[in-house]
């Protein structure tokens, strides 16, 4: 699966990973992320409907950089406040787009209270 779906379509006891207090998102990669998992499920979260299916949203949000940088609010996004420029936000909007379109698989460590992201690079 690809990143943004690990981060919008898995739950833990019905709340997304991000929102459950008790987990840790680990992250296991050669290649490092440009934006923390937490900064990704952000921005996806303030463009993606949680748990929707493909059709139901605005795939362009994940896969079309210029799309991002003509449409996104990027005040919303905490990551890089200074992305004001449009070189700014081309850059941001690219590398949103390299993260998101990463495949990953996802475990869930019980014990550990992990929600792990094994990359596959």
């Amino acid at each position: 699966m690809k990143l943004y779906q690990a981060l919008t379509q898995v739950t833990i006891n019905s709340s997304m990973v991000d929102d459950a207090p008790s987990f840790t998102i680990k992250t296991f990669l050669n290649q490092p992320l440009h934006f923390t998992p937490s900064e990704l499920y952000h921005y996806i979260d303030s463009v993606l409907k949680p748990g929707s299916r493909h059709d139901q949203n605005n795939l362009k949000y994940v896969a079309d950089a210029a799309f991002i940088t003509e449409n996104y609010n990027f005040k919303l996004f905490a990551a890089k406040n200074q992305m004001y420029t449009f070189e700014a936000k081309m850059e941001a909007a690219r590398d949103l787009v390299t993260d998101l379109n990463r495949h990953v698989s996802v475990n869930l460590d019980l014990s550990k209270q992990e929600y792990q992201l094994l990359f596959v690079d």
